[in-house]
Protein backbone atom coordinates (compact mmCIF):
# COMPACT_ATOMS: atom_id res chain seq x y z
CA UNK A 1 0.00 0.00 0.00
CA UNK A 2 2.61 2.14 0.73
CA UNK A 3 4.61 1.67 -2.73
CA UNK A 4 1.77 3.23 -5.01
CA UNK A 5 1.42 5.98 -3.01
CA UNK A 6 5.19 6.91 -2.77
CA UNK A 7 4.43 6.05 -6.86
CA UNK A 8 2.34 8.75 -6.95
CA UNK A 9 4.34 11.11 -4.61
CA UNK A 10 7.07 10.49 -6.50
CA UNK A 11 5.25 11.11 -9.92
CA UNK A 12 4.00 14.13 -8.69
CA UNK A 13 7.40 15.62 -7.71
CA UNK A 14 8.82 14.65 -10.33
CA UNK A 15 5.92 16.77 -12.73
CA UNK A 16 6.56 19.50 -10.40
CA UNK A 17 10.51 19.29 -10.80
CA UNK A 18 10.11 19.33 -14.92
CA UNK A 19 7.80 22.47 -14.76
CA UNK A 20 10.64 24.50 -12.46
CA UNK A 21 13.44 24.70 -14.98
CA UNK A 22 10.54 25.62 -17.76
CA UNK A 23 9.70 28.57 -15.54
CA UNK A 24 13.12 29.63 -14.53
CA UNK A 25 13.60 29.83 -18.64
CA UNK A 26 10.65 32.04 -18.94
CA UNK A 27 11.70 34.08 -16.29
CA UNK A 28 15.58 34.46 -17.80
CA UNK A 29 13.91 35.12 -21.26
CA UNK A 30 11.79 37.38 -19.92
CA UNK A 31 14.70 39.64 -17.75
CA UNK A 32 16.90 39.57 -20.66
CA UNK A 33 14.56 41.05 -22.49
CA UNK A 34 13.64 43.72 -19.96
CA UNK A 35 17.99 44.19 -19.90
CA UNK A 36 17.82 45.00 -23.25
CA UNK A 37 14.78 47.14 -23.26
CA UNK A 38 16.42 48.99 -20.31
CA UNK A 39 19.61 49.54 -22.19
CA UNK A 40 17.97 50.68 -25.46
CA UNK A 41 16.17 52.85 -23.05
CA UNK A 42 19.32 53.91 -21.58
CA UNK A 43 21.34 54.37 -24.87
CA UNK A 44 18.16 56.89 -26.08
CA UNK A 45 18.00 58.46 -22.36
CA UNK A 46 21.89 59.24 -23.68
CA UNK A 47 21.68 60.17 -27.17
CA UNK A 48 18.34 62.41 -25.58
CA UNK A 49 20.11 63.78 -22.67
CA UNK A 50 23.75 64.57 -24.82
CA UNK A 51 21.00 66.63 -27.71
CA UNK A 52 19.51 68.76 -24.62
CA UNK A 53 23.18 69.57 -23.45
CA UNK A 54 23.62 70.37 -26.97
CA UNK A 55 20.66 72.28 -26.92
CA UNK A 56 21.12 73.83 -23.34
CA UNK A 57 25.01 75.12 -24.50
CA UNK A 58 23.53 76.87 -27.22
CA UNK A 59 20.48 78.55 -25.60
CA UNK A 60 23.12 79.42 -23.35
CA UNK A 61 25.36 81.13 -25.43
CA UNK A 62 22.32 83.15 -27.04
CA UNK A 63 21.76 84.34 -23.55
CA UNK A 64 25.09 85.53 -23.22
CA UNK A 65 25.07 87.20 -26.57
CA UNK A 66 21.38 88.73 -25.14
CA UNK A 67 22.64 89.70 -21.98
CA UNK A 68 26.43 91.82 -23.93
CA UNK A 69 23.76 93.06 -26.50
CA UNK A 70 21.26 94.50 -23.70
CA UNK A 71 24.28 95.73 -21.81
CA UNK A 72 25.79 97.45 -24.67
CA UNK A 73 22.34 99.02 -25.60
CA UNK A 74 21.36 100.10 -21.92
CA UNK A 75 24.18 101.75 -21.66
CA UNK A 76 23.88 103.76 -25.26
CA UNK A 77 20.29 104.41 -24.17
CA UNK A 78 21.47 106.17 -20.58
CA UNK A 79 23.83 107.65 -22.32
CA UNK A 80 21.27 109.30 -25.08
CA UNK A 81 18.92 109.57 -21.50
CA UNK A 82 21.50 111.55 -19.68
CA UNK A 83 22.38 113.53 -22.79
CA UNK A 84 18.18 114.59 -23.27
CA UNK A 85 17.78 115.50 -19.71
CA UNK A 86 21.12 117.91 -19.93
CA UNK A 87 19.63 119.27 -23.07
CA UNK A 88 16.15 120.31 -21.34
CA UNK A 89 17.83 121.32 -17.96
CA UNK A 90 19.67 124.16 -20.39
CA UNK A 91 16.48 125.02 -22.37
CA UNK A 92 15.07 125.45 -18.94
CA UNK A 93 17.81 127.95 -17.63
CA UNK A 94 17.05 129.63 -21.36
CA UNK A 95 13.68 129.85 -20.71
CA UNK A 96 14.08 131.55 -17.00
CA UNK A 97 16.39 133.75 -18.38
CA UNK A 98 13.85 134.45 -21.44
CA UNK A 99 11.21 135.42 -18.89
CA UNK A 100 13.01 136.89 -16.68
CA UNK A 101 14.56 139.27 -19.85
CA UNK A 102 10.40 139.62 -20.22
CA UNK A 103 9.22 140.64 -17.07
CA UNK A 104 12.11 143.25 -16.69
CA UNK A 105 11.36 145.02 -20.62
CA UNK A 106 7.45 144.64 -19.24
CA UNK A 107 8.51 146.73 -16.11
CA UNK A 108 10.18 149.11 -18.31
CA UNK A 109 7.75 149.58 -20.47
CA UNK A 110 5.00 149.98 -17.80
CA UNK A 111 7.53 152.59 -16.12
CA UNK A 112 8.65 154.47 -19.45
CA UNK A 113 4.11 154.47 -20.41
CA UNK A 114 3.81 155.89 -16.85
CA UNK A 115 6.48 158.87 -17.43
CA UNK A 116 4.70 159.11 -21.02
CA UNK A 117 1.35 159.89 -19.14
CA UNK A 118 2.82 162.30 -16.93
CA UNK A 119 4.40 164.60 -19.74
CA UNK A 120 1.63 164.43 -21.45
CA UNK A 121 -0.78 165.71 -18.54
CA UNK A 122 2.44 168.12 -18.25
CA UNK A 123 2.06 169.17 -21.75
CA UNK A 124 -1.40 169.47 -21.98
CA UNK A 125 -1.41 171.86 -18.34
CA UNK A 126 1.31 173.83 -19.96
CA UNK A 127 -0.77 174.48 -23.12
CA UNK A 128 -3.94 175.49 -21.11
CA UNK A 129 -1.81 177.78 -19.38
CA UNK A 130 -0.39 179.81 -22.24
CA UNK A 131 -4.22 179.55 -23.87
CA UNK A 132 -5.13 181.45 -20.50
CA UNK A 133 -1.90 183.79 -21.21
CA UNK A 134 -2.60 184.43 -24.80
CA UNK A 135 -6.35 185.03 -23.93
CA UNK A 136 -5.64 187.27 -21.08
CA UNK A 137 -2.76 189.30 -23.58
CA UNK A 138 -5.80 189.61 -25.93
CA UNK A 139 -8.17 191.19 -23.47
CA UNK A 140 -5.47 193.64 -22.52
CA UNK A 141 -5.10 194.41 -26.09
CA UNK A 142 -8.78 194.55 -26.72
CA UNK A 143 -8.40 197.13 -23.85
CA UNK A 144 -5.52 199.22 -24.62
CA UNK A 145 -7.18 199.39 -27.84
CA UNK A 146 -10.55 200.79 -26.14
CA UNK A 147 -8.45 203.19 -24.29
CA UNK A 148 -6.97 204.86 -26.92
CA UNK A 149 -10.25 205.34 -29.25
CA UNK A 150 -11.16 207.05 -25.90
CA UNK A 151 -8.16 208.94 -25.43
CA UNK A 152 -8.44 209.87 -29.16
CA UNK A 153 -12.17 210.94 -28.68
CA UNK A 154 -10.98 213.02 -25.27
CA UNK A 155 -8.51 214.85 -26.81
CA UNK A 156 -11.29 215.69 -30.10
CA UNK A 157 -13.45 217.11 -27.37
CA UNK A 158 -10.21 219.11 -25.60
CA UNK A 159 -9.62 220.74 -28.98
CA UNK A 160 -13.22 221.36 -29.32
CA UNK A 161 -13.08 223.18 -25.92
CA UNK A 162 -9.82 224.64 -26.93
CA UNK A 163 -10.73 226.47 -30.04
CA UNK A 164 -10.59 229.92 -29.71
CA UNK A 165 -13.56 230.91 -32.07
CA UNK A 166 -15.79 229.49 -28.94
CA UNK A 167 -14.46 231.37 -26.02
CA UNK A 168 -13.07 234.58 -24.92
CA UNK A 169 -9.40 235.35 -25.29
CA UNK A 170 -9.40 236.28 -21.53
CA UNK A 171 -6.38 234.98 -19.63
CA UNK A 172 -8.62 233.79 -16.40
CA UNK A 173 -10.48 231.12 -18.81
CA UNK A 174 -7.45 229.88 -20.70
CA UNK A 175 -5.74 229.25 -17.07
CA UNK A 176 -8.90 227.50 -16.55
CA UNK A 177 -8.85 225.22 -19.41
CA UNK A 178 -5.15 224.24 -18.65
CA UNK A 179 -6.25 223.40 -15.25
CA UNK A 180 -9.06 220.86 -16.49
CA UNK A 181 -6.75 219.61 -18.51
CA UNK A 182 -4.24 219.12 -16.46
CA UNK A 183 -6.77 217.48 -13.98
CA UNK A 184 -8.07 215.58 -16.66
CA UNK A 185 -4.43 214.24 -17.93
CA UNK A 186 -4.03 213.47 -14.47
CA UNK A 187 -7.31 211.37 -13.57
CA UNK A 188 -6.04 209.80 -16.97
CA UNK A 189 -2.39 208.72 -15.97
CA UNK A 190 -3.72 207.92 -12.79
CA UNK A 191 -5.97 205.23 -14.32
CA UNK A 192 -3.19 204.66 -16.61
CA UNK A 193 -1.09 204.02 -13.81
CA UNK A 194 -3.11 201.51 -11.65
CA UNK A 195 -4.01 199.64 -14.82
CA UNK A 196 0.02 199.22 -15.29
CA UNK A 197 0.13 198.04 -11.72
CA UNK A 198 -2.68 195.55 -12.75
CA UNK A 199 -0.79 194.19 -15.38
CA UNK A 200 3.14 194.27 -13.88
CA UNK A 201 1.20 192.29 -10.56
CA UNK A 202 -0.26 190.13 -13.58
CA UNK A 203 3.32 189.26 -15.43
CA UNK A 204 5.00 188.60 -11.79
CA UNK A 205 2.15 186.37 -11.18
CA UNK A 206 2.55 184.16 -14.42
CA UNK A 207 6.72 184.31 -13.98
CA UNK A 208 6.27 182.72 -10.56
CA UNK A 209 4.32 179.92 -11.70
CA UNK A 210 6.41 179.26 -14.54
CA UNK A 211 9.37 179.73 -12.03
CA UNK A 212 7.55 176.40 -9.65
CA UNK A 213 6.68 174.74 -13.09
CA UNK A 214 10.23 174.76 -14.00
CA UNK A 215 11.12 173.72 -10.72
CA UNK A 216 9.22 170.92 -10.22
CA UNK A 217 10.16 170.16 -14.23
CA UNK A 218 14.00 170.31 -12.70
CA UNK A 219 12.86 167.95 -9.73
CA UNK A 220 11.02 165.33 -12.14
CA UNK A 221 14.47 165.42 -14.89
CA UNK A 222 16.36 164.64 -12.14
CA UNK A 223 14.54 161.67 -10.68
CA UNK A 224 14.09 160.09 -14.20
CA UNK A 225 16.24 157.47 -14.94
CA UNK A 226 19.14 158.45 -18.09
CA UNK A 227 17.76 156.57 -21.36
CA UNK A 228 21.51 156.00 -22.47
CA UNK A 229 22.25 154.76 -19.07
CA UNK A 230 19.89 152.02 -19.81
CA UNK A 231 20.47 151.26 -22.99
CA UNK A 232 24.12 150.89 -21.38
CA UNK A 233 22.95 148.36 -18.69
CA UNK A 234 20.57 146.62 -21.19
CA UNK A 235 23.69 146.17 -23.80
CA UNK A 236 25.88 144.68 -21.18
CA UNK A 237 23.18 142.55 -19.88
CA UNK A 238 22.48 141.17 -23.43
CA UNK A 239 26.81 140.12 -23.91
CA UNK A 240 26.71 138.78 -20.49
CA UNK A 241 23.90 136.62 -21.30
CA UNK A 242 25.57 135.81 -24.77
CA UNK A 243 28.45 134.77 -22.70
CA UNK A 244 27.09 132.66 -20.32
CA UNK A 245 25.26 130.92 -23.05
CA UNK A 246 28.68 130.22 -24.85
CA UNK A 247 30.40 128.90 -21.98
CA UNK A 248 27.06 126.57 -21.42
CA UNK A 249 27.34 125.38 -24.76
CA UNK A 250 31.03 124.79 -24.64
CA UNK A 251 30.98 122.98 -21.10
CA UNK A 252 28.24 120.42 -22.65
CA UNK A 253 30.63 119.75 -25.90
CA UNK A 254 33.45 119.16 -23.26
CA UNK A 255 30.93 116.83 -21.41
CA UNK A 256 30.61 114.55 -24.34
CA UNK A 257 33.90 114.54 -25.31
CA UNK A 258 34.36 113.25 -21.70
CA UNK A 259 31.99 110.52 -22.33
CA UNK A 260 33.17 109.70 -25.78
CA UNK A 261 36.72 109.37 -24.43
CA UNK A 262 35.73 107.05 -21.41
CA UNK A 263 33.62 104.72 -23.80
CA UNK A 264 36.89 104.46 -26.27
CA UNK A 265 39.17 103.77 -23.52
CA UNK A 266 37.00 101.15 -21.83
CA UNK A 267 36.68 99.57 -25.02
CA UNK A 268 40.39 99.46 -26.00
CA UNK A 269 41.18 97.87 -22.16
CA UNK A 270 38.45 94.90 -23.15
CA UNK A 271 39.56 94.63 -26.72
CA UNK A 272 43.14 93.31 -25.67
CA UNK A 273 46.56 94.25 -24.24
CA UNK A 274 49.23 94.28 -26.77
CA UNK A 275 52.83 94.94 -26.26
CA UNK A 276 52.40 97.67 -29.53
CA UNK A 277 49.37 98.79 -28.39
CA UNK A 278 50.66 99.98 -25.08
CA UNK A 279 53.23 101.68 -27.28
CA UNK A 280 51.03 103.74 -28.55
CA UNK A 281 48.69 104.58 -25.66
CA UNK A 282 51.90 105.82 -23.69
CA UNK A 283 52.48 108.42 -26.28
CA UNK A 284 49.09 109.53 -26.68
CA UNK A 285 48.75 109.92 -22.83
CA UNK A 286 52.17 111.80 -23.39
CA UNK A 287 50.79 114.24 -25.67
CA UNK A 288 47.02 114.13 -23.87
CA UNK A 289 49.27 115.36 -20.34
CA UNK A 290 50.85 117.87 -22.19
CA UNK A 291 47.57 119.23 -24.28
CA UNK A 292 46.17 119.60 -20.39
CA UNK A 293 48.84 121.26 -19.18
CA UNK A 294 49.11 123.86 -21.65
CA UNK A 295 45.42 123.99 -21.50
CA UNK A 296 45.13 124.41 -17.66
CA UNK A 297 47.71 127.61 -18.72
CA UNK A 298 45.72 128.93 -21.54
CA UNK A 299 42.53 128.72 -19.02
CA UNK A 300 44.49 130.07 -16.08
CA UNK A 301 45.47 133.14 -18.16
CA UNK A 302 41.88 133.65 -19.51
CA UNK A 303 40.61 133.50 -16.12
CA UNK A 304 43.06 136.28 -14.97
CA UNK A 305 41.86 138.45 -18.36
CA UNK A 306 38.28 138.00 -17.33
CA UNK A 307 39.34 139.46 -13.83
CA UNK A 308 40.65 142.21 -15.44
CA UNK A 309 37.56 142.91 -17.86
CA UNK A 310 35.28 142.24 -15.05
CA UNK A 311 37.43 144.68 -12.06
CA UNK A 312 37.42 147.16 -15.34
CA UNK A 313 34.00 147.20 -16.55
CA UNK A 314 32.73 147.51 -12.29
CA UNK A 315 35.07 150.52 -11.99
CA UNK A 316 33.39 151.75 -15.16
CA UNK A 317 29.76 151.27 -13.62
CA UNK A 318 30.87 152.64 -10.44
CA UNK A 319 31.96 155.84 -12.19
CA UNK A 320 28.81 155.79 -13.75
CA UNK A 321 27.09 155.41 -11.07
CA UNK A 322 28.88 158.44 -9.63
CA UNK A 323 28.35 160.47 -12.52
CA UNK A 324 24.94 159.54 -12.61
CA UNK A 325 24.61 160.21 -9.08
CA UNK A 326 26.23 163.91 -9.37
CA UNK A 327 23.79 164.87 -11.85
CA UNK A 328 20.65 164.02 -9.96
CA UNK A 329 22.42 166.47 -7.24
CA UNK A 330 23.33 168.83 -10.16
CA UNK A 331 19.65 169.36 -10.78
CA UNK A 332 18.51 168.60 -7.20
CA UNK A 333 20.46 172.20 -6.68
CA UNK A 334 19.67 173.53 -9.76
CA UNK A 335 15.99 173.61 -8.25
CA UNK A 336 16.90 174.20 -4.88
CA UNK A 337 17.96 177.70 -6.01
CA UNK A 338 15.13 178.40 -8.54
CA UNK A 339 12.69 177.19 -5.06
CA UNK A 340 15.55 180.05 -3.28
CA UNK A 341 15.15 182.75 -6.05
CA UNK A 342 11.71 182.40 -6.02
CA UNK A 343 11.71 182.53 -1.94
CA UNK A 344 14.01 185.93 -2.16
CA UNK A 345 11.40 187.10 -4.91
CA UNK A 346 8.64 186.67 -2.19
CA UNK A 347 10.52 188.54 0.71
CA UNK A 348 11.05 191.42 -1.96
CA UNK A 349 7.55 191.73 -3.05
CA UNK A 350 6.27 192.11 0.26
CA UNK A 351 8.86 193.90 2.01
CA UNK A 352 10.29 196.15 -0.47
CA UNK A 353 7.65 197.65 -2.40
CA UNK A 354 6.26 199.23 0.35
CA UNK A 355 9.22 201.33 1.53
CA UNK A 356 9.43 202.52 -2.47
CA UNK A 357 5.92 203.73 -1.85
CA UNK A 358 6.68 205.17 1.02
CA UNK A 359 9.29 207.39 -0.53
CA UNK A 360 6.64 208.11 -3.39
CA UNK A 361 4.09 209.74 -1.72
CA UNK A 362 6.47 211.59 0.88
CA UNK A 363 7.75 213.06 -3.01
CA UNK A 364 4.80 213.63 -4.10
CA UNK A 365 3.54 215.46 -1.07
CA UNK A 366 6.17 218.52 -2.00
CA UNK A 367 5.33 218.30 -5.78
CA UNK A 368 4.02 220.92 -8.22
CA UNK A 369 1.38 220.50 -11.13
CA UNK A 370 2.97 220.07 -14.39
CA UNK A 371 2.39 222.30 -17.19
CA UNK A 372 2.62 219.98 -20.23
CA UNK A 373 4.89 217.06 -19.23
CA UNK A 374 3.76 213.83 -17.10
CA UNK A 375 4.87 213.44 -13.66
CA UNK A 376 8.60 212.71 -13.36
CA UNK A 377 7.83 210.08 -10.57
CA UNK A 378 5.42 207.83 -11.88
CA UNK A 379 7.40 208.12 -15.52
CA UNK A 380 10.34 206.80 -13.30
CA UNK A 381 8.41 204.25 -11.36
CA UNK A 382 6.77 202.85 -14.93
CA UNK A 383 10.55 202.92 -16.54
CA UNK A 384 11.65 201.49 -13.39
CA UNK A 385 9.22 198.64 -12.96
CA UNK A 386 9.57 197.67 -16.65
CA UNK A 387 12.86 197.35 -16.34
CA UNK A 388 13.09 195.07 -12.96
CA UNK A 389 10.68 192.98 -15.06
CA UNK A 390 13.33 192.48 -17.86
CA UNK A 391 16.02 192.11 -15.38
CA UNK A 392 14.37 189.32 -13.85
CA UNK A 393 13.25 187.46 -16.70
CA UNK A 394 16.74 187.82 -17.88
CA UNK A 395 18.20 186.14 -14.70
CA UNK A 396 15.62 183.29 -15.27
CA UNK A 397 17.15 182.48 -18.93
CA UNK A 398 21.11 182.63 -17.36
CA UNK A 399 20.16 180.16 -14.34
CA UNK A 400 19.41 177.56 -16.65
CA UNK A 401 22.46 178.32 -18.70
CA UNK A 402 25.52 179.12 -16.35
CA UNK A 403 24.76 178.00 -12.87
CA UNK A 404 28.06 179.30 -11.37
CA UNK A 405 27.08 182.85 -12.19
CA UNK A 406 23.65 182.76 -11.38
CA UNK A 407 24.52 184.28 -7.64
CA UNK A 408 26.01 187.18 -9.28
CA UNK A 409 23.24 187.79 -11.43
CA UNK A 410 20.57 187.87 -8.87
CA UNK A 411 22.70 189.63 -6.14
CA UNK A 412 22.86 192.29 -8.95
CA UNK A 413 19.32 192.55 -10.54
CA UNK A 414 18.69 192.92 -6.39
CA UNK A 415 21.07 195.96 -5.80
CA UNK A 416 19.98 197.38 -8.63
CA UNK A 417 16.43 197.46 -7.77
CA UNK A 418 16.74 198.40 -4.67
CA UNK A 419 18.85 201.24 -6.21
CA UNK A 420 16.00 202.01 -8.47
CA UNK A 421 13.44 202.03 -5.43
CA UNK A 422 15.33 203.89 -3.13
CA UNK A 423 16.76 206.66 -5.55
CA UNK A 424 14.37 207.99 -7.43
CA UNK A 425 15.67 211.11 -9.87
CA UNK A 426 13.45 214.00 -9.53
CA UNK A 427 13.25 216.01 -12.88
CA UNK A 428 12.17 219.83 -12.87
CA UNK A 429 8.97 220.79 -13.67
CA UNK A 430 7.55 223.58 -15.66
CA UNK A 431 5.16 225.71 -13.73
CA UNK A 432 2.69 229.13 -14.26
CA UNK A 433 3.31 231.76 -11.81
CA UNK A 434 0.83 234.61 -11.36
CA UNK A 435 3.04 237.86 -10.66
CA UNK A 436 0.20 240.88 -9.61
CA UNK A 437 2.70 243.16 -9.86
CA UNK A 438 3.17 242.70 -14.14
CA UNK A 439 0.15 244.17 -16.23
CA UNK A 440 -2.02 240.95 -17.63
CA UNK A 441 -0.76 240.40 -21.41
CA UNK A 442 -3.29 238.41 -23.54
CA UNK A 443 -1.05 236.18 -25.62
CA UNK A 444 -1.68 235.32 -29.15
CA UNK A 445 -4.49 232.55 -29.96
CA UNK A 446 -2.67 231.29 -33.03
CA UNK A 447 0.46 230.63 -30.95
CA UNK A 448 -1.76 228.76 -28.10
CA UNK A 449 -3.50 226.98 -30.24
CA UNK A 450 -0.02 225.64 -31.84
CA UNK A 451 1.39 225.47 -28.68
CA UNK A 452 -1.33 222.97 -27.32
CA UNK A 453 -1.00 221.17 -31.04
CA UNK A 454 2.35 220.61 -29.98
CA UNK A 455 2.07 219.44 -26.61
CA UNK A 456 -0.50 217.01 -27.16
CA UNK A 457 1.29 215.19 -30.03
CA UNK A 458 4.41 214.93 -27.56
CA UNK A 459 2.46 213.23 -25.11
CA UNK A 460 0.86 211.16 -27.66
CA UNK A 461 4.15 209.96 -29.16
CA UNK A 462 5.57 209.21 -25.85
CA UNK A 463 2.45 207.74 -24.76
CA UNK A 464 2.68 205.32 -27.65
CA UNK A 465 6.28 204.66 -27.23
CA UNK A 466 5.74 203.19 -23.57
CA UNK A 467 2.80 201.11 -24.39
CA UNK A 468 5.54 199.29 -27.60
CA UNK A 469 8.18 199.03 -25.12
CA UNK A 470 5.97 197.41 -22.41
CA UNK A 471 4.43 194.98 -24.47
CA UNK A 472 7.81 194.32 -26.33
CA UNK A 473 9.59 193.45 -22.67
CA UNK A 474 6.70 191.30 -21.62
CA UNK A 475 6.42 189.17 -24.67
CA UNK A 476 9.53 188.88 -25.75
CA UNK A 477 10.82 187.55 -21.87
CA UNK A 478 8.00 185.34 -21.59
CA UNK A 479 8.83 183.66 -24.68
CA UNK A 480 12.42 183.57 -24.35
CA UNK A 481 11.97 181.45 -21.09
CA UNK A 482 9.70 179.17 -22.63
CA UNK A 483 12.17 177.77 -25.06
CA UNK A 484 15.09 178.38 -22.81
CA UNK A 485 13.13 175.90 -20.49
CA UNK A 486 12.32 173.34 -22.84
CA UNK A 487 15.37 173.38 -24.39
CA UNK A 488 16.75 172.59 -21.41
CA UNK A 489 14.17 169.71 -20.45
Amino acid sequence: GLQPSQDVAFAVFGGQNLRIPQRLNRAVLRLQSALEESQLNKKQLKRKLEVQTETLNNKMEELRALNEHTQSSMTSEVTEVQMKIMELETLKVELQKTRQECWDREQLDLTNSKLQRHLERSKEEKEEREKEAVSCFNSLEKAREANRDLQVQLEQILQQAQDPNSKGNSLFAELEDKRAEMARQLISMKVQNVSLQKQHAFSKQQLQRMKVQIAALMQLQGSRADPAQLERLQSMLSDKNEEIQNLTTKLQRLEKMEIVLKSANSATAESGDGQDETYYTDLLEMKLNDNLKHAELLADELSLQRMKSLSESQRALALERKLFSSEQRLKQTQSDKIKLHLRVEELQHKYEPKEAKKNLTQKRKGEKLPFDIIPSSEETTLDKGERVVAMEMDVTNTKTADPEADCCCTAETVSSTQLHIAEPEPQPAKCVKISRDEPAEIPNPTSSVTDCKEEEEQQQNKRERRKKETVEVIHVSSNSSMENDCAQQ
